[in-house]
């Protein structure tokens, strides 16, 4: 009842931006990456992905509610 339609869990409406960047002012190399209509498959894919690589200090990933299809990434890297 309180579920979306499967529909509204992966259709993006046109001109809609499927991720959006934002550096955070207070630490640097760290931004933050909210990607819509990917679920927690997706986010511990790329966390996992990331922090294979060197530069990458940390990587984490949130789904700020269950019934919403978005990932919140935060990635930290180092000078490179």
């Amino acid at each position: 009842i309180n579920a979306p339609d499967h529909f509204d869990l992966f259709y993006l409406p046109p001109g809609t931006k499927k991720m959006t960047i934002t550096p955070d002012p207070k630490v640097e190399n760290v931004a933050t990456f909210e990607i819509l209509k990917k679920d927690l498959t997706m986010g511990n894919l790329i966390r996992f992905k990331l922090l294979e690589e060197p530069q990458v200090i940390f990587a984490g990933y949130k789904v700020p509610h269950p019934l919403e299809h978005n990932v919140i990434l935060k990635v930290q890297t180092t000078n490179c």
